[in-house]
């Protein structure tokens, strides 16, 4: 045959991927099973791509060219002519005679692309698989979609990232399908820790692909092979009696074992038992994986990136649709390059500082730390504690001290540079406020149901201008604060350095003013109206907070202090980076949930812990003005107003970022009524692709739109990744079982108190929470924050000393616990507990 090889034969990587190689390795070695099949040699793919694609539209030359080369409405129309390119001459025949003499059935067909499974960059699940085809036709439309799955955009962005090879192309695997009673992987070394001494299953009733996307939670077997004898048995969690008994344990160790002697590396096999026989589907390396001597990898080897989302996370926690990835990446990547610019760094163009895993946004640690390391004095340690971050240890371990001559002679320019900016600020910022009021109100008062596309493409563009500016004036502000804030910390340690850390949380408590603690104070305000109006009060007491709406509550003045207080803060909400969160003023349940909290107060104590705050903050400054000589006072009181008045400044912009995401909701909103009616259609595409679509130049996105909304459903499913992992996440990730009573964090606002657990998941059921309660979550925004005044502390699993939240709690006075990880699966509701905000401690307490 011309375009068709058996699957046993075909061994030449070059012609038929790694994917085919190994399988075609497997099918001769002893006690290895592997299905029957055939592989449609890239060559056949190479024919069509010649007929249908020019070349400068081949898949190599789109890798190594410029990003916007690959935008959506290009690819989508590449994929089409894919799709529809006449097969090659004879293919079609010798496909529907390789079925006949298989006896038909059902099939597999999956990509056995040139540049998978490799051994430091696996690019699995780029590709298209098609489980479970039956007929030639089918088959051959699998083929094609598999051919012109390697047009998708999310696989041109992985090669780019990983570097192209010289040849992108695509073989095809066709296998009869294996009516699997149970299947999985195995790893013949743990992927997280890289220890070579046991074999890691997963496994899962049916076929194993949830288990291989991650839609599954799998039931994991770990086996000792030094005693060959299973250590950890656990289920999936999702019921049911165990998937795997000690004879096919037994038999998939010994399958991976073999398979791993055959190459003499760690691999990750994909297998699946009928019931009789136990088959292998597929075998790669194990990507990422630490090696034998733990030592450090080089800094441009992508496996040792060490990634994190302990402080990107608490901004942006859980999956992010396409959108607000597209808008929020480059935001950070813009933000962070500014940063280090303004303090005379030096970055490559190319410099990857955020990644997007399983629909989650990640800091790349490696990256930020090297930037960070050309600036004296500059502590990477310093800058992950304040921001929360995780992996510090390793990250310094990776990235030593660089030299600091180029910074210091470049430091002249950069000092007048920020001292220019520093003295130009103000002005800037007040031009930016008037220009906002205007740009508010037309957003206020647009009729986008009547606006034409060109014209909400016009304000789609100017969104994003305005998202760069005010993100620009944000990041002065928030590196103002955050220089003020290591210079307090600096003279603290000289001047009082056994207080230190205490004299810095009070100094940082009780700051007037802030935009992210205003919400709460304000409701507490209209929860002391509602208190003295019967009528609204049974109503907010009486009513599940959910299905409140402003209008049904009576006519008065907690209703009118209700509407007032949505157009102040009505733009905010949980989770308010993601664009496809409904805002406050669309939903305000979690805010009735708070107002019902507060209700059941019978005094004015959640005030009253706010003025005490400003009673510490000023006790703290008598303090260190006492302590310091007379002549260090007057500078220390200038360093303190400049603090403060930069975290009013950082909490005001950043307060502006999110209404410019109401905007882009508002602009988004109104174009997924015109994308076919669905209300979630213009959140899965990119701000790119829906500005090419309001342009006429994306005609049919429904084939775009089908495929993310599968994928989003898809990262939505998966468990979380690791908060910090090297190189990619990986495929397995256990579950940290916490064990003990004391669990240690960052401490964020000090105090301790001693009160009953409430571990709440959304701010919409903060209604269950009482007055005196330890509230316990994974990661609190700004949208949680009203909850913090009924609380008696707080507890996150995620966060940052000079996270926004941490902020308000030390306003509000309520004592703080970050970045306690697994503090949702360590602590249950009902548990009684102390939290010490001061050490960052919480300890479980014997019940009373």
């Amino acid at each position: 045959m011309r375009w068709l090889t058996p699957l046993s034969a075909a061994r030449d990587a070059a012609r038929f991927g790694r994917k085919a190689a190994e399988l075609a390795k497997l099918s001769g070695s002893p006690g290895i099973r592997v299905p029957d099949g055939f592989v449609l040699d890239a060559c056949a793919f190479d024919a069509v791509l010649d007929a249908a694609v020019p070349a400068a539209q081949h898949p190599a030359s789109l890798v190594r060219g410029a990003a916007r080369d690959r935008g959506a409405s290009r690819l989508a129309a590449i994929q089409a002519r894919v799709r529809d390119a006449a097969m090659p001459d004879g293919l079609c025949a010798e496909i529907a005679a390789a079925l006949a003499e298989a006896g038909g059935g059902r099939f597999a067909v999956r990509s056995s692309g040139l540049h998978e499974d490799a051994a430091m960059a696996s690019a699995a699940g780029l590709q298209e698989t098609s489980l479970g085809v039956t007929g030639d036709e089918a088959v051959i439309d699998a083929v094609r979609a598999c051919w012109a799955s390697l047009y998708a955009e999310r696989a041109l962005a992985y090669l780019a990232r990983q570097g192209a090879p010289e040849r992108l192309g695509m073989a095809v695997i066709v296998q009869r399908m294996v009516d699997a009673r149970c299947a999985g992987v195995a790893f013949t070394a743990d992927p997280i820790t890289g220890d070579r001494g046991v074999v890691v299953i997963e496994a899962t009733t049916g076929l194993g692909v949830g288990v291989v996307d991650g839609t599954r939670t799998p039931e994991v077997v770990r086996f000792d092979r030094v005693w060959s004898r299973v250590s950890e048995h656990r289920a999936s969690g999702e019921g049911g009696a165990m998937v795997l008994d000690d004879a096919l344990v037994a038999s998939v160790v010994d399958a991976a074992v073999r398979i791993e002697e055959a190459s003499d590396a760690p691999r990750d096999v994909e297998w699946a038992w009928d019931g009789a026989v136990l088959w292998v589907l597929q075998s790669r390396p194990v990507v990422g994986l630490p090696d034998r001597a733990g030592t450090v990898r080089s800094l441009d080897d992508r496996a040792g990136w060490i990634w994190s989302n302990v402080n990107v996370g608490e901004a942006l926690p859980g999956v992010a649709t396409p959108l607000t990835w597209s808008i929020a990446s480059a935001f950070s990547d813009r933000g962070f390059r500014r940063a280090f610019a303004g303090l005379g760094c030096v970055l490559d163009d190319g410099l990857e500082l955020v990644g997007n895993f399983h629909g989650r946004i990640y800091l790349n640690l490696t990256n930020f730390v090297r930037v960070a390391r050309q600036v004296p004095l500059l502590s990477p340690r310093m800058l992950i504690e304040l921001g929360g971050g995780g992996g510090l240890e390793e990250v310094e371990r990776q990235v030593p001290p660089g030299a600091w001559w180029p910074f210091v002679r470049r430091l002249p320019r950069t000092a007048l540079s920020m001292v220019a900016d520093n003295a130009s600020l103000p002005e800037r910022l007040r031009r930016f406020e008037a220009d906002f009021v205007v740009e508010r109100e037309r957003f206020a008062t647009l009729p986008l149901r009547t606006t034409s596309r060109v014209a909400v493409r016009a304000l789609l563009r100017e969104t994003r201008t305005l998202l760069d500016r005010t993100g620009e004036l944000m990041l002065a502000c928030a590196s103002g604060y955050l220089a003020s804030v290591v210079a307090m910390r600096e003279l603290l340690r000289w001047s009082v350095p056994a207080e230190a850390d205490r004299l810095e949380r009070e100094l940082l408590a009780g700051i007037a003013d802030l935009d992210s603690a205003a919400p709460g104070i304000s409701l507490a305000h209209i929860a002391e109206v509602a208190r003295l109006e019967p009528a609204a009060r049974a109503l907010i007491l009486g009513r599940e907070p959910r299905s409140l709406r402003v209008d049904e509550l009576p006519d008065g003045p907690t209703r009118r202090a209700f509407a007032a207080f949505l157009r102040a803060y009505g733009y905010r909400c949980p989770r308010e980076a993601e664009l496809s969160t409904p805002r406050w003023r669309e939903d305000p349940g979690t805010l009735f949930a708070a107002l019902r909290a507060y209700l059941v107060h019978t005094d004015d104590r959640i005030l009253a812990r706010v003025e005490k705050q400003l009673r510490v903050r000023a006790s703290a400054e008598e303090e260190l003005a006492d302590r310091l000589p007379p002549i260090g006072r007057s500078g220390a009181r200038h360093l303190l107003a400049r603090t403060q008045r930069f975290a009013r400044l950082r909490e005001r912009m950043r307060a502006r970022v999110t209404e410019v995401l109401g905007f882009f909701r508002v602009l988004a909103v109104a174009s997924s009524e015109r994308l076919g009616g669905a209300g979630d259609a213009a959140f899965l595409l990119t701000v790119d692709e829906l500005d090419a679509w309001l342009g006429g130049e994306l005609p049919d996105p429904d084939g775009l739109l089908a495929l993310r909304r599968a994928e989003y459903a898809r990262d939505c499913a998966r468990p979380d990744p690791p908060a910090t992992f090297v190189g990619s996440p990986p495929p397995f990730v256990p579950r940290e079982e916490l064990s003990g009573d004391r669990f240690v964090g960052v401490g964020a606002s000090p105090g301790v108190v001693t009160g009953v657990v409430r571990v709440l998941r959304e701010p919409g059921d903060g209604a269950a929470l009482c007055p005196g309660e330890v509230l316990v979550t994974a990661v609190a925004d700004v949208g949680w924050t009203p909850l913090f005044l009924v609380a008696a502390a707080v507890v996150t699993e995620l966060g940052g000393a000079l996270s926004h939240a941490a902020l308000v709690a030390r306003e509000y006075g309520v004592p703080t616990v970050v970045n306690v990880r697994g503090a949702t699966r360590a602590l249950r509701t009902g548990d009684r507990v102390r939290v010490d905000g001061g050490r960052g401690v919480v300890e479980r307490l014997p019940c009373e």
